[in-house]
């Protein structure tokens, strides 16, 4: 059964060099191609038809196909494929072993590298989570590809995780619960670099969304993430964690009792002169909160509005 959708990314359309260089027609005639290179009867993301035909069933011009062609936007030829589609994984910071996807071959022949490529990283992680049968004994084939997060599948929260000394994994001797770091800096940065963002700007990318959404939630999109076997993870990611979301409560200032009395005299100084006093006016800036005064006073300052 032919899937009903493919993914689009609107960074590639707006940033791609090649398609920008294309006139307005040829990128509408683009998004055409791409439509019949999905519904391919053929190998997913190609067709083995001539450049001509492909036009006339999208009703798109010569001129446009070709210009497409020529800015290097629609790959493939009408005669020969004289270069092969190569495609390196990267594991971690490594380049992974070569992937030939189109070999060279006689034509005609036309595709899109990225529908080609997406396909085949998409048909890798099928492999990877199913049971393959090894002499007849049900064993589980090894997969080439990152760990699979354990996030479970989605019937358990991310918080069931507990430190706890008490845990029925350290009871049965099994591997303690792992922490959020763990999760977060392994399986999650494994997920954003093996999709080809540089290490460095997925950890910054993963600590801003720690920051801003806290740990619980990052966690459970993370396991959202892995489960949609998502080929862009960062990209769904910042579309599901969007910024200025709910940061996670900040710890309460702890203040020495000492403190306490000297706010509270700068509090009284100002009931008695009617001036705001420097000193409590750089805490209502800072956002401090002022919830705790000696019990021997007589005015209670409930907050501080920021």
């Amino acid at each position: 059964m032919k899937r009903p959708s493919f993914q689009f990314y609107p960074a590639d359309w707006t940033t791609d060099l090649a398609l920008r260089r294309c006139s307005p027609a040829a990128r509408g005639v683009w998004m055409d191609v791409l439509c019949a290179l999905h519904n391919s009867d053929d190998q997913y993301g190609l067709l083995r038809w001539p450049l001509k035909e492909i036009a006339s069933t999208i009703g798109a011009s010569m001129a446009a196909m070709r210009e497409l062609v020529e800015k290097g936007v629609l790959k493939g030829s009408d005669k020969r494929i004289d270069e092969a589609l190569v495609y390196v994984p990267r594991h971690g910071r490594k380049d992974g072993e070569p992937v030939t996807l189109i070999d060279t071959q006689a034509g005609p022949l036309w595709y899109s590298k990225r529908l080609v490529k997406d396909e085949y990283i998409r048909t890798i992680r099928g492999e990877s989570s199913r049971f393959v049968a090894a002499d007849g004994d049900g064993a589980k084939a090894t997969p080439k590809t990152a760990p699979k997060p354990p996030f479970g599948d989605g019937t358990t929260s991310s918080s069931s995780s507990s430190p706890s000394g008490n845990s029925e994994a350290d009871a049965s001797g099994g591997k303690p619960p792992m922490t959020h770091d763990e999760i977060i800096f392994g399986y999650g940065l494994a997920m954003l670099v093996n999709a080809g963002t540089p290490d460095k700007n997925a950890r910054s990318f993963l600590g801003g969304l720690r920051k801003a959404h806290g740990d619980e939630a990052l966690i459970d999109k993370l396991r959202d993430c892995a489960k949609a076997k998502v080929l862009q993870p960062l990209e769904w990611l910042a579309a599901a964690l969007p910024p200025g979301g709910h940061k996670a409560k900040p710890r309460p200032e702890l203040v020495s009792f000492a403190e306490q009395e000297r706010r509270a005299g700068w509090a009284r100084w100002e009931e008695m002169s009617g001036q705001r006093h420097p000193e409590l006016e750089r805490l209502r800036n800072a956002g401090d909160v002022i919830d705790v005064l000696p019990a021997n006073t007589t005015t209670r300052i409930e907050h501080v509005p920021a």
